[in-house]
């Protein structure tokens, strides 16, 4: 089966503080779910405004990719009722401040060897 690199570059962090979890996904089956995830990372966020991660050995297919700033480092998405108070982030980065995008919304072919993601940080 052949594989691929996956370059994510975040873009529109404001705080250099804190961890930003990335979450790449397979299947709308399990798109958002807290452990439905291809491939999940916590990575600590050094760098403003702008860090790149990248998910190494990715077999070819269609993936979506998700990802908040956990700016306290709490280890969870904090939300002021049910807006969230943390930053997050969508592939293809698609408009979606009153609900979660879809799958098929975020979704994008890996089958090259390397794709590169830019995801842009939206704040509420």
């Amino acid at each position: 089966m052949s594989q691929s690199t996956v370059k994510v570059i975040i873009k529109n962090i404001q705080k250099a503080e804190g961890k930003i979890e990335v979450g790449l996904y397979d299947s709308d089956k399990y798109w958002l779910e807290a452990t439905g995830q291809y491939r999940m990372d916590i990575i600590d966020c050094t760098d403003a405004p702008e860090m790149i991660y990248v998910f190494e050995n990715v077999e070819h297919g269609t993936y979506g990719f998700s990802l908040y700033h956990d700016e306290n480092g709490n280890g969870k998405m904090d939300f002021r009722t049910w807006i969230p108070k943390e930053p997050y982030g969508f592939s293809n980065n698609p408009k979606s401040k009153w609900s979660k995008p879809s799958f098929k919304k975020c979704t994008f072919e890996v089958n090259q060897p390397e794709v590169v993601i830019e995801v842009n940080l939206h704040y509420w």
